[in-house]
């Protein structure tokens, strides 16, 4: 039997620089551009003023998370970033400077930070890690993809704790952004940033990551849903990017008792947004129960991400 994975700590940043429960609002439209310097002295303690937006994104929600933990977190913990899109703006600002009729050169700290494995050498940095350092990018499954090797690496004990993260800027403008990620009209152009401390350790744990898994698109995502529950235990759906309102109305019908939490309409919609709900879910204290992240990628396969939380 594999080994279980607990969830230590959590937190989410939003599009508006959110980040507790308090503080979010549902997006009625894409949200204003985002001025994170002075949240970044705040969380993280000092300035990053060469760092990249997406760098800030990534710093905010990693640290917040890691000081949420009841205790430091070890030097040896593992970083897994997953990112749809990475540095968007930085390579945007690149290219306008190396292409005519722009200068021809390109500012050296914009082309450092263009590189797109920057924002988790940054996490790693900030919280003087020094384990294994992953970026992964698989399009809509960036972050699961993240936190299935996280969990992978866990139950084979070849790490002991294990920040994963998933991170995704927007662009303006929203025409230019979609031709990057596809979002329906009433979609607002969102980003964000989520993290999650994992360990195989018990003690004080808030939630069980059960499980990771990809499935076909001809799967029977109900049965899915009802194999991870235990009789009497409520049930919540958290609907990704890519899971249309015909199939979410379909599962409420197939499961009686289904709940479905919309966190899409707090961040709107990015390729990492699992991150912000999967994370967003521990922003206060919640009632014990399974909660299952479904999303799909552009060719109609699934992930399931599977957490039960615990009593306080």
């Amino acid at each position: 039997m594999a080994k279980p994975v607990f969830i230590h700590a959590a937190a989410a940043l939003g599009p508006r620089g959110d980040t507790a429960k308090a503080e979010r609002r549902t997006l009625h439209g894409d949200p204003p551009p985002l001025e994170l310097k002075a949240l970044v002295k705040t969380v993280v303690g000092v300035s990053l003023r060469q760092a990249s937006h997406l760098v800030e994104l990534a710093a905010i929600g990693s640290q917040l998370c890691i000081k949420r933990l009841p205790c430091p977190l070890p030097e040896d913990s593992a970083v897994y970033l997953g990112t749809g899109l990475a540095e968007v703006r930085k390579n945007e600002a690149v290219f306008r400077q190396v292409m005519p009729p722009g200068p021809g050169l390109a500012s050296p700290f914009d082309f450092i930070n263009a590189a797109n494995n920057m924002a988790a050498f940054y996490v790693a940095k900030l919280a003087n890690l020094r384990a294994r350092n992953l970026t992964v990018s698989q399009e809509e499954h960036s972050f699961e993809w993240a936190l299935h090797l996280a969990a992978a690496d866990l139950r084979a004990g070849e790490i002991r704790q294990a920040l994963v993260g998933g991170v995704d800027e927007n662009s303006l403008s929203r025409e230019g952004h979609l031709r990057r990620i596809a979002l329906r009209d009433d979609q607002p152009m969102g980003e964000g940033s989520g993290w999650l401390v994992l360990s195989v350790d018990a003690e004080q744990a808030r939630g069980e990551l059960l499980e990771v898994k990809r499935v076909t698109r001809d799967a029977d995502v109900a049965q899915a849903l009802r194999a991870w529950q235990r009789p009497n235990e409520s049930l919540t759906l958290l609907p990704g990017l890519r899971i249309e309102p015909s199939e979410v109305r379909h599962l409420v019908q197939a499961l009686p008792g289904l709940h479905v939490q919309d966190y899409l309409g707090l961040c709107g919609g990015f390729h990492t947004a699992a991150a912000f709900g999967m994370a967003a879910l521990f922003d206060a204290p919640v009632a014990p129960g399974l909660f299952v992240h479904l999303n799909r990628d552009a060719s109609g396969h699934a992930m399931f991400c599977a957490v039960r939380v615990l009593p306080i």
